[in-house]
């Protein structure tokens, strides 16, 4: 083993950070989908729920690809954490153990960013 391939690139950093940050927008879909149900009876509330759950169906093949990735470049996430602070995660990358903190400023600024994205895939 190249000492290169000990080390972590910075692909492999963001394969993580987005199988870190894609379940928690999921997760943010879910709950949300769940609080409009209060409007349902408004015109809008179907066109809206329609394009929370492409988002959401978007989200799967994303994560299986992710995960993909992730085996083929021998990485696992170990250990996820949320706090109030934000989000611990640690990871394995070849062998050797990782960590990152996205703080929770962060986190939401990525998801922000995530659903732009997908935003124009969808259309």
């Amino acid at each position: 083993m190249t000492v290169s391939s000990r080390i972590e690139t910075d692909e492999d950093v963001q394969l993580i950070k987005e199988f870190t940050l894609l379940p928690i927008l999921l997760d943010m879909l879910a709950r949300d989908m769940e609080e409009l149900k209060v409007y349902k009876d408004k015109i809008v509330y179907n066109h809206v729920l329609f394009y929370l759950r492409e988002v959401e169906n978007a989200i799967y093949p994303q994560l299986q690809q992710l995960k993909s990735s992730m085996k083929k470049r021998d990485i696992k996430v170990i250990h996820t954490e949320m706090n109030a602070l934000g989000i611990n995660v640690e990871y394995k990358v070849r062998g050797y153990i990782h960590h990152f903190t996205m703080l929770r400023s962060l986190v939401k600024a990525e998801l922000m960013t995530m659903l732009m994205n997908m935003r124009g895939g969808l259309r």
